[in-house]
Formats: structure tokens, sequence, C-alpha cells
């Protein structure tokens, strides 16, 4: 049995192209790109807004009054 060679291996011959672009690859710079935009869109409106942290408007800790105990089981679609 013969010993086996430590040397690496020579270059694979083959036809010499590069390999195409398949459209996973487009796939996922079409991704990229619509990952950046929304990134962006979402910086400008925090921007519009007052930025991080800041909040606008009347806050409340109560929720305004209901006409009947159970005005929201009322208006929540039926089952059956």
């Amino acid at each position: 049995m013969s010993q086996p060679s430590l040397s690496p291996p020579g270059p694979i011959l083959g036809s010499g192209r590069k390999p195409k672009t398949s459209i996973y690859i487009l796939l996922l710079i079409v991704a990229l790109v619509a990952l950046l935009i929304g990134c962006i869109l979402l910086l400008l409106e925090v921007k519009r807004n007052g930025g991080f942290g800041t909040v606008r408007g009347r806050i409340s800790a109560v929720l305004p009054a209901e006409s009947g105990t159970f005005a929201h089981v009322a208006s929540l679609p039926s089952i059956a």
C-alpha cells in the first residue's frame, strides 16, 4: 500500500469560466436593498416624530368609559 501524498492538490482543471450568478444571489441582493430602504424610511419617520425616546400627544393611563360594563364583549364577533 502506498502512502498518501502530503502535498496540496493541484488546481482543478475545468472550463475556466466564472460561475453564473444564480437567481438566489439576485434575490439576496433584492432583499438587502429592501431592508436598507426600510431602515432608512424608519429612521426618517422617527426623526419626523421627534427622535428616539420622545412622546408626543396626550398621555392617558385611563381608557374612556364605555356604555355598560361589558360593552367591549358585545362588540366582538360571535363564534357560532
